[in-house]
């Protein structure tokens, strides 16, 4: 039986929000040039910025079905991706 697990690794937080499309209820968004309307189920680059996508997220919380759909891509949490983006912004402010 095969289950998903959250899996913690370090990881450039820069290389995510390159390559990270972010998938809401039917469609994407690319992180790096924040492009909408992405058809998340087959695209591979952003057709707007042209990143490569390596990185999957979503609003919700549909893990299975995303990753049945797009099983080339790495999956993180979209929750622990927007709290480590706040955090750096946060430092930004007070640096």
């Amino acid at each position: 039986m095969v289950e998903f697990i959250r899996i913690w690794k370090n990881i450039d937080i820069n290389d995510i929000s390159g390559h990270l499309l972010i998938v809401g209820e039917a469609m994407g968004d690319c992180s790096k040039c924040k492009s909408l309307g992405i058809d998340y189920s087959s695209a591979k680059t952003c057709p707007e910025c042209s990143a490569e996508f390596k990185y999957i997220a979503s609003r919700s919380r549909e893990v299975k079905k995303i990753i049945q759909k797009r099983p080339d891509l790495i999956f993180i949490d979209f929750e622990d991706y927007k709290r480590v983006i706040g955090k750096i912004k946060a430092k930004g402010l007070f640096s």
